[in-house]
């Protein structure tokens, strides 16, 4: 086969040409330290490292969650770490101040450091994070959530909302707790109080005569008028209110007002005392069933007592007999339910609960005799209510053992919630390293696919280098092979 000289000129040409193209590329790889330059080198792993990179983008925006929840969640515990430390110097307080040794003006020193603390509460519940928002607003977090319209009186100007940041693909965790369930939606301690008409009945009274949750207030002499008869009451009550966990002050000097720390005044007494029968305050609540009407078999799950099933339930022979089964089978789940059971008579059955509510669902309610559903009054006050009326007690010098059970009430509730923050940190902190191994996973076959491998790049590099200079080289010398050259 003849070739022409043209003919050798371009394949000579063209050849240098694409190991030059060969080696730019090579030397772009290095440069670069992708293996891959365009998407078209490979279109499967070109979609790989598509996917990849946006696993990789999604784990990167959890982790940036992660911190900023973080950041949150340290700055709120900090708070409510104070919030706790409060509260205990609020319950020193008030234990110090219930102590009838005290003179008004002793109660009133205390009373102004109490004011001191409720103060520095409305400060703490008020508290911006360290991007200015505030901690306690719920979603309105450039509104300031608490304020005092007037003595007493507090206002919550947040919502009831939970912000939530996710941190893995199914899983979202809360970067704070609104103010409400902080500070306002607070148990009482158990309390109950009533206050007597002037009584009338002014002769002596035997042992027994009168007695407070079951305990005789003893024998009294005979009164000159209501004055002295209040103050003999008031007395024989507060000598007997380690027993009763009643205790008596005068509303007036013809009426005795009653105050009991665990929720309930139970009176027995004669007639013109002044003294009111009984009385049950929140949280407690009660209801006496009416004597069942039909007594077939109950079904598990056909009722319940606050939500919780009392289990199936034979037939009954008659309303004596169905009412010591709901007796038995209400007292069998009061652990759960807080609720217990007791027979007034023997075909009625009385719930109580230490909770503030009774909640009784049944697909029959003749077939138990039960009422559908007694609620107390809530027990709720907020925190901030609790110490000004503490302080005002104290600077008034009324009686304030009610609130050191309001107090530790208070506690224990900021204490959960100090709890559920630091449960929340943890979870942080694990779902962190979850995520961390996850990305160094997708980084890991990301650089599988589209990193370079120097060691063979150079060594391709030198190679396709030699070869380019041996065509270089070959064709200088073989474009001087003519015959021309030889005639001379």
């Amino acid at each position: 086969m003849r070739i022409s000289n043209n003919l050798f000129f371009q394949r000579s040409v063209s050849a240098m040409t694409e190991q030059q193209s060969q080696l730019n590329r090579t030397n772009i790889q290095l440069a670069s330290g992708k293996k891959m330059l365009t998407a078209s080198d490979d279109p499967v792993s070109a979609a790989k490292i598509l996917g990849l990179n946006k696993a990789i983008a999604t784990v990167s925006q959890y982790q940036d969650n992660i911190n900023r929840a973080e950041t949150r969640l340290e700055h709120e515990e900090t708070v409510v770490s104070s919030v706790v430390n409060l509260l205990q110097r609020a319950n020193e307080l008030a234990i110090q101040g219930n102590n009838d040794t005290l003179t008004p003006t002793d109660k009133q020193a205390i009373g102004v450091e109490v004011n001191q603390l409720l103060t520095e509460l409305m400060g703490l519940a008020n508290t911006k994070d360290p991007d200015g928002e505030y901690i306690f607003s719920g979603f309105q977090t450039n509104t300031k959530p608490f304020n005092q319209a007037s003595a007493g009186t507090f206002s919550y100007a947040g919502d009831l909302g939970q912000r939530n940041l996710q941190i893995s693909a199914g899983r979202e965790i809360a970067d704070g707790d609104n103010g409400f369930d902080m500070f306002v939606d607070v148990n009482t301690g158990p309390h109950a109080s009533v206050t007597g008409s002037t009584a009338t009945n002014l002769a002596a009274t035997g042992a027994g005569d009168i007695s407070i949750n079951g305990f005789s207030i003893g024998a009294l002499p005979a009164a000159a008028d209501a004055d002295a008869r209040a103050t003999q009451i008031m007395e024989a009550i507060n000598l007997i209110s380690d027993d009763t966990n009643v205790t008596a002050t005068l509303a007036t000097s013809s009426t005795v007002t009653l105050t009991s720390s665990v929720g309930d005044i139970t009176v027995n007494s004669i007639a013109g005392t002044g003294l009111t029968t009984s009385i049950t305050a929140a949280p407690q609540a009660a209801v006496t069933s009416s004597a069942a009407t039909s007594f077939g078999a109950i079904a598990d799950g056909e009722l319940t007592i606050n939500s919780v099933s009392l289990g199936a339930i034979p037939a009954a022979a008659d309303a004596d007999a169905r009412a010591l089964q709901i007796y038995n089978a209400v007292n069998a789940v009061s652990g759960v339910t807080n609720v217990t059971a007791t027979m007034p008579t023997s075909d009625t059955v009385t719930l109580t609960s230490s909770r503030g509510w009774v909640d009784v669902a049944a697909t029959s309610m003749a077939d138990t005799g039960l009422t559908t559903a007694v609620t107390s009054a809530t027990g709720k006050r907020s925190i901030f209510e609790t110490l000004y009326q503490l302080g005002d007690a104290l600077n008034n010098d009324q009686p304030i053992d009610r609130y050191i059970n309001d107090i530790q009430s208070a506690m224990e509730h900021v204490a959960t919630q100090q709890t559920k923050i630091g449960t929340r940190l943890n979870a942080l902190s694990q779902q962190s390293e979850a995520n961390a191994g996850i990305k160094l996973s997708y980084e890991t076959q990301l650089s599988t696919e589209q990193d370079l491998d120097y060691l063979e790049a150079i060594g391709r590099f030198n190679q396709q280098m030699l070869s380019l200079q041996a065509a270089q080289q070959a064709y200088a010398k073989m474009q001087n092979m003519s015959l021309f050259n030889y005639i001379r």
